[in-house]
């Protein structure tokens, strides 16, 4: 969010649930006194104010002023609940005792600069190591780009032929995914996929990838006079663990099929090796679910890992795809 010169930010008396980290600018934080406008601090680039709206509900202590054009991320509460309610009963209890006994202090630290008539600003430094500081934000804001990405389109799907060599017939594509970034331009799946799932926003752009890929097809195939019926040429669709694990997706799945109308058939759901091990009965329930479906199910990657025959006798699925480095050594 951008601020121009002047503008208040946050108001002290009001209430709020968010919390503000400066991407550039220059931001005063003051509080008026007997009629006098005190100033606390002057914050810069990366520093961080109205932290407290994060674990209360309390009146905000302090006016917030942008000096120059400013711009900042904001990080709200229920956010910040969401993830301490994910992680480590342990640490989220010693986390929200850190963050209200920080609160007590700094609340005593305005009350002893206000009482001591501070006219000048003094600056809260961040304490820590900045390269570590400076990581942090980069990664705080590519997550809040990444969670506004959808909503304002910037993904796009890429579709990668599929060919019977011998023949040179098209039989198929995958969908691959890409983020056309405002800044940073595109974006390859393998810098923003792991994030996207630590913040389940896998969910709905898994979503969006499965409607949209079946739309185009659909498109494709009714450009090409393919029948109905026909299983070629079909879109091979990525699905990772955290969305397999969604209780809504198979509904979702068969709905957007529905709504579409593409066959079911022309569809093949890929997973990665690595799924088949790491959540096995989950796995071969969806695997089931989504075959009932009349969708094809693949295995990606095969032999970059785990490579045990086993998992293919223990779970049903359509097509292997064999990882080169299974079969690089074959010969040696």
């Amino acid at each position: 969010m951008n601020y121009p010169t002047g503008a208040t930010i946050l108001k002290e008396g009001t209430t709020g649930e968010c919390a503000y980290i400066i991407d550039k600018g220059l931001v005063e934080i003051s509080v008026f006194r007997d009629g006098k406008k005190v100033v606390l601090a002057i914050l810069s680039d990366g520093e961080i104010f109205g932290e407290m709206a994060l674990i209360s509900g309390d009146v905000r202590s302090a006016n917030a002023t942008a000096l120059v054009p400013t711009s900042v991320s904001i990080i709200c509460r229920p956010y910040v609940e969401e993830k301490l309610s994910q992680s480590d009963p342990i640490i989220a209890m010693m986390m929200k005792l850190l963050l209200a006994r920080f609160h007590e202090a700094r609340s005593k630290l305005l009350s002893l600069l206000c009482l001591s008539g501070v006219d000048e600003a003094t600056r809260w430094n961040i304490v820590g190591d900045k390269e570590e500081h400076r990581v942090f934000l980069e990664r705080f804001k590519f997550i809040n780009d990444l969670q506004s990405a959808l909503s304002r389109q910037q993904f796009v799907l890429h579709y990668q032929p599929i060919l019977v060599l011998t023949e040179g017939r098209l039989v198929g594509f995958e969908a691959l995914i890409r983020w056309n970034h405002p800044t940073m331009g595109e974006v390859s799946p393998n810098k923003f996929i792991d994030i996207a799932e630590d913040t389940r926003e896998i969910i709905p752009i898994g979503y969006w990838v499965f409607e949209t890929a079946c739309s185009d097809l659909k498109k494709m195939r009714d450009t090409m006079g393919v029948r109905q019926d026909s299983a070629e040429p079909w879109m091979s669709i990525n699905v990772s663990p955290i969305q397999i694990n969604d209780p809504n997706l198979i509904e979702h799945f068969g709905e957007i099929l529905v709504r579409v109308g593409i066959e079911p058939s022309a569809i093949k759901i890929e997973l990665t090796e690595s799924v088949l091990v790491e959540c096995p009965k989950q796995t071969l329930l969806f695997i089931h679910e989504v075959r009932r479906l009349g969708i094809k199910v693949a295995v990606d990657d095969f032999g970059t890992g785990y490579s045990s025959l086993r998992y293919l006798h223990l779970f049903p699925i359509d097509i292997l795809k064999i990882d080169h480095a299974f079969v690089a050594n074959i010969f040696n």
